[in-house]
């Protein structure tokens, strides 16, 4: 069976002077995500706050374990980070109840 996750971070970047700034932690933290865990990352949402992101994770895997598991290495990614975060969500569902 294949089991997607995602997690969803609201972040504040309070350092955040300018776009370039905010720039530099948002592409940190999702070149860090994709280097080390190969999963899919984004920028969501307006790109134009300078002191606030909202970046989601995706990643998939046959076991709903595994998937959990790297979604909890993700959070603790992103609370290491230099942003702090707002806000965290995030689900998993098996591909059955994707296409349902």
């Amino acid at each position: 069976m294949l089991y997607v996750g995602v997690l969803e971070a609201e972040l504040f970047i309070p350092e955040a002077q300018s776009k370039k700034e905010r720039r530099r932690v948002v592409s940190s933290l999702k070149e860090r995500a994709r280097s080390r865990y190969k999963v899919a990352a984004a920028e969501v949402g307006d790109a134009d706050r300078l002191q606030a992101a909202t970046l989601v994770f995706a990643t998939a895997a046959g076991s709903c374990t595994t998937v959990e598991e790297t979604l909890d290495t993700l959070e603790r990614l992103v609370y290491s980070g230099e942003a702090e975060v707002s806000r965290i969500r995030r689900a998993v569902r098996s591909a059955e109840e994707l296409w349902d």
